[in-house]
């Protein structure tokens, strides 16, 4: 196992299986600060509040998606310069608009989300 580092990640989707499969994902590449929120209204709160290098979301979720979320990032000061990945199939990528920093595949891949994570925060391990 990967030895972790002090990475804090918040994924965002509105599925519980999804929510826990990223987690379980996201610990097996060695990132063990997991906060999980089941919509973007309720992530955003929860970045108001804290820190985190990083948030997973999904793209297409009731009420507010996961552009729309990553779009009020950017336009928040402390916020910005959080990556934004969205998890979604290819097909609706176009959706997205251009506030979000990457995506990664929707059932995860754990190269993928370790590829992506060290593409934008450095080496996990």
């Amino acid at each position: 196992m990967p030895r972790a580092r002090s990475i804090a990640a918040l994924v965002v989707d509105d599925q519980h299986s999804m929510r826990a499969m990223a987690r379980l994902v996201l610990k097996e590449i060695g990132v063990v600060d997991v906060a999980v929120a089941a919509s973007a209204e309720a992530a955003f709160e929860q970045m108001l509040g804290r820190r985190f290098d990083v948030v997973i979301s999904d793209l297409n979720m009731p009420g507010t998606t996961g552009a729309e979320l990553a779009e009020r990032m950017k336009a928040h000061p402390d916020l910005r310069g959080v990556p934004v990945f969205l998890a979604t199939s290819t097909a609706y990528r176009d959706q997205a608009g251009a506030a979000v920093d990457r995506f990664v595949a929707k059932p995860f891949v754990v190269a993928e989300l370790r590829d992506a994570l060290e593409a934008h925060l450095g080496a996990l391990s």
